[in-house]
């Protein structure tokens, strides 16, 4: 008797993650690099006018153009093309929640996660270029192209508590604040909070700037210098802001942190941490898990923690509940802990 064919998988997923799964991230970047967007938004519509506006070569620019199209950057009928909503708000320069350095970011990053194999069979990560400045040069630069995506989720989250909870926020510490994506909303939700940044005398000068183009700087103060060393106070916070920093701390630093917070914050006073958090086992979900290979990559400690991890060391810190915030904009659940 015949054996039954064994029935064989199909190839397109591992073949699209193997040959041609990075494609779309070069293809946008290439975008972002040449600001196509820019161009549009400047009333650049047709591949002539595109091409010429950016000093490209139209026909390869149709291509382009034409790719973009089917990624759902941008959007054509007959010869003209236009920018689509996320395009417009994130890709053009005129918009408040454009995403400078786009390029840079996605391709430095992509050159890195060629070394994967190697960091593995080594067990060490990726040696830091340049030094000290040029990592303080780095993160003035990440700072801005996070901060689209950050202050979204932030100002959604912002909006979501209850009206007197909002209302008893007057002091808040934005911890390694970057651009201050995660402290600026709750800033414009009331004007009588004050906001006092921890974060090296490189970013500082960036987080002054986006307090100034959202309104908010006469709301903002500054403790300059490492925040392993900047002493955050006791008692003095009604909120205290971890925005994407205990991934980069690692296991024990960060549990350190959130202990440093609770103690610097009053009684009933929130903390509250974003995070890409896997599951769990830590079986998925797969960007959580990703971006844990990614702080591999880069960081000699840096790690993706389960929400089981953060429960611990929330209680732990004597942290009497522990709340989850969903938002449309965030990769994972935010957490918000009371005092």
């Amino acid at each position: 008797m015949a054996k039954t064919a064994k029935k064989i998988p199909s190839p397109i997923r591992v073949s699209s993650d193997l040959m041609w799964g990075g494609w779309a991230t070069y293809a946008l970047a290439a975008a972002a690099e040449l600001d196509v967007f820019s161009a549009i938004e400047a009333g650049n519509v047709t591949a002539a006018e595109i091409a010429r506006a950016v000093a490209a070569n139209e026909g390869m620019t149709r291509r382009l153009l034409d790719t973009l199209v089917a990624l759902k950057y941008l959007t054509r009928k007959g010869e003209k093309y236009a920018l689509t909503p996320e395009s417009s708000t994130y890709l053009a320069r005129g918009s408040d929640l454009y995403i400078p350095h786009a390029s840079r970011l996605a391709l430095g990053q992509m050159m890195g996660w060629a070394q994967l194999a190697n960091v593995v069979r080594s067990g060490a990560p990726m040696p830091p270029p340049g030094g000290r400045e040029a990592m303080g040069e780095f993160f003035a630069m990440l700072v801005k192209t996070i901060f689209p995506p950050n202050y979204v989720a932030a100002r959604q989250v912002a909006a979501s508590l209850p009206r007197n909870v909002g209302a008893r926020i007057e002091n808040v510490l934005d911890v390694a604040a970057g651009a201050a994506a995660w402290s600026i909303p709750f800033a414009k939700l009331n004007r009588k909070t004050r906001v006092t940044v921890v974060d090296t005398s490189q970013v500082t000068p960036v987080t002054r700037e986006y307090a100034a183009k959202f309104g908010v700087a006469e709301q903002f103060e500054y403790l300059e210098g490492d925040l392993h060393e900047v002493d955050f106070g006791k008692g003095r916070y009604d909120l205290i802001i971890l925005g994407h920093i205990i991934h980069g701390e690692g296991r024990e630093n960060g549990q350190r942190l959130i202990r440093r917070s609770a103690e610097a914050l009053r009684d009933k006073g929130m903390l509250l941490i974003a995070e890409l958090i896997p599951n769990d086992d830590r079986s998925g979900p797969a960007l959580p898990m990703l971006f844990g290979l990614n702080m591999m990559l880069f960081t000699p400690g840096g790690d993706v923690f389960t929400m089981k991890d953060y429960r611990g060391w929330l209680k732990d810190a004597s942290f009497r509940t522990i709340k989850t915030l969903k938002s449309p904009s965030a990769p994972s659940p935010l957490i918000l802990a009371t005092k």
